[in-house]
């Protein structure tokens, strides 16, 4: 039986947490109503369905924190593994397509993304793996099954094709490896294959390599690139300008322009230029200072776990976080190619915003360890 106790976790993690939740909803609000009205003749769509949402992913974060003990995600590991690999595989057979993507199951009002289950079940199965197998970097073999495990639930995800969210579960992998002591030839041997890997994923779509190719004509030209009007960097180049714009304070909630016609998904990957826009440099510092913390505190809850199993799922949910947050800020700012990823607990994003709201109550569970060390000495 769980033992509950109110006293033992981190509240305030938790209620930073639900603040940038509330943040969210607040700029969904501002930046969806009049794209939502223009195509759908009702302003509140996207907001309504934001809040529903919210309330999904609060009561899963509520049931990760306080009603399941961790030690069952090591008992069922496989099973959790199994299913999520079963189920990127059936989209591809099964899904719905949008953008040219075949990415979701169709559940009616919602859609179901089996890719962002995909991304806690590699954690908790390498951190399982991590657990039981302590010495398994010794050796090629014991490397070789856990990248065999990832290379075969990246696949089916690449082919929908969705070429972020591998990069991301693969960078949270690798530093999962890297943190349990794996050498390092090893790891530059894996990284290789993995831009071999991404490479021709680039090259074998004709729309990755053009937004790639305008990417690296932006490190050495950004006029030229912010003078152009290919579709590959539109989106970017809205962005900067509605960061640019924005100023120390912003023009105002609800004020800003670019997302009323120039930005096409200002609700969802591009919502950092419009907190930018309309509220300015101070507010878009919180949001980093927000996952700065994040990434603080779940560091400290992963050092304080109680077992090597609870080490490395704490890690590695602190990491894909904080990276999908990294990978996002970097595309509105031009740093890196455009990619469709949600900023977590802030963007628009379904089944994204509950699963990181899931994970997120793991960490509150996981945050109970550190309390007690603290209130004895430790």
């Amino acid at each position: 039986m769980f033992d509950f106790n109110s006293k033992k976790y981190d509240y305030w993690l938790m209620f930073f947490i639900l603040s940038a939740v509330l943040f969210g909803a607040y700029m969904v609000f501002s930046s969806s109503t009049i794209m939502a009205d223009l195509r759908w003749a009702s302003p509140y769509k996207f907001f309504i369905k934001h809040l529903i949402l919210s309330s999904i992913g609060f009561i899963a974060m509520c049931v990760t924190a306080f009603l399941i003990d961790y030690k069952l995600y090591q008992k069922y590991a496989k099973v959790i593994y199994t299913v999520a690999f079963i189920a990127v595989v059936a989209v591809l057979i099964f899904g719905v397509s949008k953008g040219g993507a075949k990415r979701w199951f169709n559940l009616g009002y919602f859609t179901f993304q089996p890719s962002e289950i995909a991304k806690i079940a590699v954690i908790i199965f390498v951190s399982d793996y991590i657990a039981r197998k302590k010495d398994f970097y010794e050796t090629w073999k014991g490397v070789f099954v856990p990248v065999l495990m990832l290379v075969a639930i990246i696949t089916p995800i690449a082919k929908e094709p969705d070429l972020g969210t591998p990069v991301l579960i693969s960078a949270v992998f690798f530093s999962l490896l890297f943190c349990a002591g794996i050498k390092m030839r090893w790891i530059l041997g894996l990284f290789g294959a993995g831009i071999a890997f991404i490479s021709l994923e680039i090259i074998r779509k004709p729309y990755r390599l053009s937004r790639f190719n305008v990417y690296l004509e932006s490190v050495f030209n950004i006029d030229k690139v912010l003078g152009s009007a290919t579709a590959g960097v539109e989106q970017v180049k809205q962005s900067l300008q509605a960061l640019g714009s924005g100023g120390l304070f912003g023009r105002g909630f609800g004020k800003g322009e670019i997302k009323i016609a120039y930005l096409s998904e200002p609700h969802t990957d591009f919502i950092f230029a419009i907190i930018g826009e309309e509220l300015g440099f101070v507010m878009s510092s919180l949001v980093l200072f927000f996952f700065i913390y994040l990434l603080h505190k779940g560091i400290q809850i992963s050092k304080n776990a109680p077992d090597e199993f609870a080490r490395y799922l704490a890690l590695g949910i602190t990491l894909l976080i904080v990276y999908q947050a990294f990978i996002n800020l970097s595309v509105a700012v031009g740093n890196l190619p455009a990619k469709g990823m949600t900023l977590p607990f802030i963007s628009s994003g379904g089944t994204s915003l509950i699963t990181n709201m899931a994970m997120a109550g793991i960490l509150i569970n996981l945050s109970q360890y550190s309390g007690k060390k603290a209130r004895n000495g430790k």
